[in-house]
C-alpha cells in the first residue's frame, strides 16, 4: 500500500580505496554519521537537508533522478518528490554524503509508491543508477551505495558493478578533519589515474585483508593526486593512529584508533594544526550492530 509520507535513513562511509585512481576498484567502510529524511508526493520536486546546522537545498536533478529510477523499478510513477531532512555528514568531504542522500530518498520514494524494500544490493544498484543520472559519480560507486546502507567494508568492481568482497572487523574509532569542501564535479579524473600503481598496491593489500596499510597507501596516492602533503598522514601515525587516510576524493583526512580518547586527542591536535572541522565517530561493524537512531 502506498504511503502519504515516508521516512528513511542512511549513514556515512569512510573511503578506503579510491576507484577513480585504481581503474574502478573501490572500497569503503560504514561510518556512524547519520542522515535521515521524510519525503512526500508533490507536483514540483524540491526540498532541503539541514546538514550540520546548515540548510542545504536538495538539487532538483537529484530528486528527478531518484523519481525516474524508482518509477522505472516499481512500475509506478510519482508526479514529483519533496523532502526535508537532517544530516551529520559534512558536505562535499568525501564521506559519501550524496550516496546516503540518494539511498534514503530511494527508500522513501519506494514506500510512497507502495513498493517493498528492495534489499541492500538492489538498493545500491538503484542508487548508482540515480547518481549517474544526476552526474554525481565518475566510476559508478557501487561500494559507496552499499556501505551507506550496510555495515563493515565493501570491495567492489565499479565498472562491472560487481561485489568482490565484504569484510567485517572490530569497531574502531575515527578522528576526522575536514579542511574544506571538494565537489565531485570539480574532480579531474586524470590526476587520480596518474597514481594508478599506488592505488593498485592499496587494492592488493585490502584483498589480503590488510585494511590499515591499504588505507594508508591509498591516502598517500590521493594526497599526491590532490597536491596535498602525504606528511599529514605520517604525522597521524606518529601520534598513535593505527592507520590514516584520505576518504574518497577528499578533502576529509582520517585517523583510526582503538579508543575514543585517543581519537579525540588526535582530532584536537590536527584541528589546531590544520584548521577546519574536527569530529570523532566510529566504524559500524556488522557483528557489533551499534547503529544508533539519530536525534532530531
Amino acid at each position: 500500500m502506498a504511503a502519504e509520507r515516508a521516512s528513511a535513513r542512511a549513514h556515512a562511509g569512510l573511503g578506503i580505496i579510491n576507484a577513480i585512481g585504481s581503474g574502478g576498484f573501490g572500497a569503503a567502510t560504514a561510518l556512524d554519521l547519520w542522515l535521515r529524511l521524510e519525503a512526500w508526493r508533490c507536483n514540483s520536486s524540491g526540498g532541503y537537508v539541514v546538514t550540520r546546522g546548515e540548510r542545504v537545498e536538495v538539487a532538483r536533478d537529484i530528486l528527478d533522478s531518484v523519481t525516474s529510477v524508482v518509477s522505472e523499478y516499481a512500475g509506478r510513477g510519482l508526479p514529483g518528490l519533496c523532502t526535508r531532512g537532517w544530516s551529520e555528514i559534512p558536505l562535499e568531504a568525501g564521506l559519501k554524503g550524496s550516496s546516503a542522500l540518494i539511498n534514503a530518498l530511494i527508500l522513501a520514494a519506494l514506500e510512497l509508491v507502495g513498493a517493498s524494500d528492495p534489499g541492500l544490493e538492489m538498493l545500491a544498484r538503484l542508487g548508482v543508477r540515480a547518481a549517474r543520472l544526476a552526474g554525481l559519480t565518475v566510476t559508478g560507486a557501487l561500494d559507496d551505495h552499499l556501505v551507506v546502507s550496510g555495515c563493515g567494508t565493501y570491495l567492489t568492481d565499479n565498472p562491472g558493478q560487481r561485489v568482490l568482497g565484504h569484510l567485517d572487523g572490530p569497531e574502531r574509532f575515527v578522528a576526522i578533519i575536514v579542511p574544506g569542501r571538494r565537489s565531485i564535479r570539480s574532480i579531474e579524473p586524470g590526476e587520480f589515474r596518474a597514481y594508478a600503481p599506488l592505488y593498485l598496491v592499496a587494492w592488493r593489500l585490502l584483498e589480503k585483508g590488510e585494511w590499515g596499510p591499504a588505507a594508508l597507501v591509498n591516502g598517500v596516492a590521493t594526497s599526491l593526486a590532490t597536491s596535498t602533503s602525504p606528511r599529514t598522514l605520517v604525522d597521524l601515525v606518529d601520534m598513535g593512529a593505527e592507520t590514516a587516510g584520505v576518504s574518497g576524493k577528499g578533502p576529509a583526512i582520517y585517523a583510526v584508533t582503538e579508543t575514543r580518547e585517543k581519537a579525540e586527542k588526535i582530532a584536537t591536535v590536527m584541528q589546531r594544526k590544520h584548521g577546519g572541522e574536527a569530529l570523532v565517530t566510529h566504524t559500524i561493524p556488522c557483528t557489533a550492530q551499534k547503529r544508533r537512531e539519530p536525534s532530531s
